[in-house]
């Protein structure tokens, strides 16, 4: 679409099923903060928790700031939260260092593509672009939210791509990992960009199976696997120990 600060463009990748099993990449922190999260009892208790994992993020060298990195995580989550129909299996998403080093590097060739193709089977990814200025992350992802508006439970689509919201909501999906990048001379749809800024945004385990539902219709958290031994946060299950996750 056209905006007075520039073009945007997203694009997502939409997976045929396959016969391996999907892969989530994790990190330490993500782990420690599975466990700690059922011991939370108040909502500033969950907050400084998340704060502590996002906070060691920003201590290594990256692209994307750890204020970014909330913005992303947390936009993200509410989406998830606020589905309609709501979702009886809605996992809480979390950040993901090694899927966010992977769309950094992805991020760093510059190109108007998914990828690496080898990684695809694996993981689910949104792109998203833009020729002009930008004033919150958010304002990258939030056209991939819009396309709710076409989304019809279970997978109809009524405009010309619902993939990147499917993605987004996609209950099983629980780890995200982001990179932008400032471009030059990038090729999109037919047309070089002399400056762009690029977003890739990496999950696991991948969504977006062709003619399934991106989750279970019902109330919150009650179709979420017992193993978990999770608990229930603003209608998405989070796991309680992190072995009986995967």
């Amino acid at each position: 679409c056209q905006s007075e600060h520039g073009l945007l463009l997203a694009a997502t990748l939409w997976m045929m099923p396959h016969m391996g099993a999907a892969v989530a990449v994790l990190s330490s922190s993500t782990e420690l903060l599975n466990v700690s999260i059922a011991r939370a009892e108040t909502q500033s208790e969950f907050r400084m928790l998340t704060d502590a994992v996002n906070l060691s993020h920003s201590r290594r060298k990256r692209a994307i700031s750890s204020k970014e990195i909330n913005a992303l995580l947390g936009f993200h989550n509410r989406v998830r939260s606020q589905v309609f129909p709501p979702a009886a299996n809605m996992e809480y998403m979390l950040w993901d260092e090694g899927l966010a080093n992977s769309a950094d590097s992805w991020a760093s060739q510059c190109v108007w593509d998914h990828g690496p193709s080898q990684a695809m089977k694996y993981m689910g990814q949104n792109l998203s672009v833009t020729s002009g200025r930008f004033q919150a992350i958010t304002d990258l992802i939030r056209s991939w939210y819009d396309e709710r508006h076409y989304f019809s439970y279970p997978n109809r689509c009524s405009g010309s791509v619902c993939s990147h919201y499917t993605q987004m909501v996609w209950a099983s999906t629980n780890r995200v990992g982001c990179a932008v990048r400032k471009c030059s001379n990038m090729y999109v749809f037919g047309s070089t960009w002399r400056e762009a800024t690029l977003l890739v945004c990496n999950y696991a385990i991948k969504g977006n199976w062709v003619g399934e539902a991106p989750y279970r219709i019902g109330k919150p958290c009650s179709r979420c696997p017992s193993s978990y031994g999770g608990s229930c946060w603003r209608n998405q299950y989070i796991c309680g120990e992190f072995l009986h996750c995967f």
